[in-house]
Formats: structure tokens, C-alpha cells, sequence
């Protein structure tokens, strides 16, 4: 099966460590740290622990400054009269300031809920730009291998622009003799053109493909200096590992955070509290005179009936993570659907691999014969041109079938996940 790949692949992949080299894992990892989604996880993460700082502030104590002045128009007065004594009158104008302090001692969970809420959607967020990353990489992939494809195309038009000047010098040396007719070198000199014309074809595909790997991984021209073809990937029946799976496990654990924070709502909540203050009344309700005030407790708190919110919030919560479970299964089957298919291109191209070297040899066979008959004068240009291409083109297709072929097994594994 590797007979005719083997071979390509040790000289392509011999320069591998050599200085200059761009292998594969060098672009995915370069296209990583270029990509500027990449800083958005730090921003995330930055976001995230502002946010776990403010959570936290809810178990430290509390202040709070309240001021009020006030008129009313009626106040509490004793419906009675002694003699001899002045009962006397609460004002009208009543004036007051305080500091309140207040310490939380149990929230039913409320604080925590909302910490494992904040960190569930820290790593949501983080997975989505995973999932980014990830598409670049097939990007990425597919780039690199176009240039080599068209690197294949530029070594094989080389190689024939080469033979047909060879052949065009011996025939004008026919020419010059008067035993070969000048039009039979005219038609070598038009294929030569027509080869080169494929050849700067070849040469611009291969040059923008290189741009745009250069842009995709932030890397110059000359740090590119030689792309690498890398080993066949091997294809097992390891796990899916798709980022896509780990962001819907994840929209699934917010979704859970959110459950257990909703529990929260109807649980009881206690505070201890203290205040102090300075007004007209003070706690003497009595009194129609400024004094200074305190006081201290505990406080609690307990929603006992909320109209079902709690149980419709749950019921919702449910139904979008049944939701997302559905999108999770239904990706699943995709991408084992496309590993199918993948599967089925790597065994044609595999079948195909085996059958390229013979061709290739034979086409060499016929060519190098039609070469000698032609250099004898018993052959014409055109018969000649034909089995040339015909060699060259099967070499394009074997070389294309090739990197085709390792393109196919590393793809099966980016389908995967890996």
C-alpha cells in the first residue's frame, strides 16, 4: 500500500527537523497563538474574577448610611388628662440618621449558586472560542495542504519544461542540418510555453497559498521557507473529543447552576444587624427632643409562596437542557456520518495510491521510448508531445493522490476532535 507513498514521504518529511522547516503541528500551533478570539478567554477570565470578587463581598458585613426628615400630619397622642402633669407631644417634624450594618450569616446557598453559576459560564464562554479555534485549525489544514499540492504541480511542470528543451535542442540541431523540418521544433517551443504558462499557474496558487497561511498564523514568507508533508494519521475508533461536545456539556452545567440558584429563592435567609443613629424621636417615641439611638438583632427572612415561580423556573431551565441535549445527539450523528465518508475517500485514495506507481512507470516507459524514436527521426513532435504529457500528468495525479491521501487520515482525525 506504501510502495509508491513511502518513498515521497521521506524526502518531503527528511527536512522535517531541518532548519527553516514549517511543519503541520508548527502552523496549528502558530495559527493559535495569532488568532485574536485567543485573547478573549483571557478577557473572560479576567471578567470571571471580578465577578467571584463582588460574590464574595455577600459574607462581608454590610453598611449602609439612611437619612429622613419628615412631616406628618397627625401623630400618636394620649387621650387623657392629669392634672398636674405635662404628657408630652410627639412633633410633627421627626428627623433621623443611621448606620446601618448588616452581616449575612445564611443565604440558603444563594452566594455559592451564584459563584458555581459565574465559574460554569466562565468555562461556556472559554469552550465557545475552543470551538473557533477549532474551525481555524480545519482552515488551517486545508491551506498548508493546498500548497503542497500545488508545490507537486510545480516540481512535475519543472521536470517537463526540462525534457521538451532537451528534445528542442537536439531537433535544432536537425534543423540546422536540414534533416528535420523547422515546424517540428516550433510545436516543442509552443509546449514548452504552454507548460511554463501551467507553470506560473502553479507558482501564484502555491504563492497565495502561502499568504494565506501567512496571515492565518502571523508568520512571514521567509519563516516558511519549506512546508513539510507529515506522516499518514492513524484512524482507530478512539472518542469523539469535538470541542462542540464539551460546549454543550457545558451550556448544560450553566444550565444546572441555575437550577440550584433558583432552589435558592424560596429557602430561609438570616442576617445579624446593628444600627446606630442620632434623630427627633429617638427610640423614646415620646420624647420631642434629638437624642442618639442603637440597636441590634437578627433578622430572617422566608418566601413561603411565590406563585409556582420556582417550579416554573425549573420546568424551563429543563426544557432548554433538553434542548441542548438534542443539539449535542444530533451533532454526534453528523460528525460520525462525516467519518463515514472520510473513511471512504482515505480506502479510494488508498486503492488508488497502489495502482499510481505502475501507471507512473509505465508512462516513464513509453515516454523515454518515444523520446528515442523522435531523436532518430522516426516519430513525429506531436506523438512524442502526447505521451509526455501523458507521463507528466500521471505523475501530477500521483503526487496529488498522495498528499490527498495523508490530508484524508489527518481531516478524520480533526473531525474527531484531535
Amino acid at each position: 500500500m506504501f510502495r509508491f507513498l513511502m518513498p515521497a514521504l521521506l524526502l518531503l518529511s527528511g527536512g522535517a527537523f531541518a532548519q527553516g522547516s514549517f511543519p503541520l503541528d508548527s502552523a496549528w500551533a502558530s495559527a493559535r497563538r495569532h488568532y485574536p478570539l485567543l485573547r478573549q478567554q483571557e478577557a473572560t477570565d479576567r471578567a470571571t474574577a471580578l465577578q467571584l470578587r463582588n460574590i464574595r463581598t455577600g459574607y462581608l458585613p454590610q453598611a449602609e448610611l439612611n437619612g429622613r426628615a419628615t412631616y406628618q400630619s397627625d401623630v400618636v397622642a394620649l387621650p387623657i388628662k392629669l392634672p398636674n402633669i405635662i404628657i408630652p407631644s410627639i412633633p410633627k417634624d421627626q428627623y433621623n440618621l443611621s448606620l446601618d450594618v448588616r452581616q449575612l450569616i445564611y443565604d440558603g446557598g444563594a452566594t455559592s449558586g451564584q459563584r458555581d453559576l459565574q465559574l460554569a459560564r466562565q468555562q461556556a464562554d472559554r469552550q465557545k472560542v475552543e470551538v473557533d479555534l477549532h474551525q481555524l485549525r480545519q482552515q488551517v489544514t486545508q491551506v498548508y495542504f493546498n500548497a503542497l499540492i500545488w508545490d507537486a504541480h510545480i516540481t512535475a511542470r519543472r521536470e517537463m519544461i526540462a525534457e521538451v528543451k532537451q528534445r528542442r535542442e537536439k531537433l535544432q540541431a536537425g534543423v540546422d542540418n536540414g534533416t528535420v523540418l523547422a515546424s517540428q521544433v516550433d510545436m516543442l517551443q509552443a509546449e514548452a510555453l504552454k507548460a511554463e504558462q501551467q507553470l506560473e499557474e502553479a507558482i501564484n496558487g502555491k504563492q497565495a497559498a502561502l499568504a494565506t497561511l501567512a496571515l492565518l498564523t502571523g508568520k512571514t514568507g521567509s519563516e516558511m521557507d519549506a512546508l513539510v508533508l507529515p506522516a499518514p494519521a492513524p484512524t482507530g475508533n478512539a472518542p469523539l473529543q469535538r470541542p462542540e461536545l464539551a460546549l454543550f456539556r457545558y451550556q448544560q452545567e450553566v444550565l444546572g447552576s441555575q437550577a440550584k440558584l433558583t432552589e435558592s429563592v424560596t429557602r430561609p435567609k438570616l442576617s445579624a444587624f446593628v444600627q446606630g443613629g442620632y434623630g427627633r424621636p429617638g427610640l423614646n417615641m415620646l420624647s420631642d427632643k434629638f437624642d442618639f439611638y442603637y440597636m441590634g438583632g437578627l433578622r430572617l427572612n422566608w418566601t413561603l409562596w411565590n406563585w409556582r415561580y420556582q417550579r416554573t423556573e425549573r420546568a424551563v431551565l429543563h426544557e432548554q437542557e433538553q434542548g441542548i441535549q438534542a443539539q449535542s445527539e444530533a451533532f454526534d450523528l453528523q460528525t460520525r456520518a462525516k467519518l463515514l465518508q472520510q473513511q471512504a475517500e482515505i480506502n479510494t485514495l488508498q486503492t488508488a495510491m497502489e495502482k499510481d506507481r505502475e501507471i507512473v512507470e509505465l508512462r516513464g516507459k513509453v515516454k523515454n521510448v518515444s523520446a528515442a524514436q523522435l531523436d532518430n527521426g522516426v516519430m513525429t513532435v506531436h506523438d512524442y508531445l502526447t505521451d509526455l504529457y501523458a507521463e507528466t500528468s500521471a505523475v501530477i495525479a500521483g503526487k496529488t493522490r498522495e498528499i490527498q491521501f495523508v490530508y484524508a487520515t489527518i481531516q478524520y482525525q480533526v473531525i474527531k476532535g484531535y
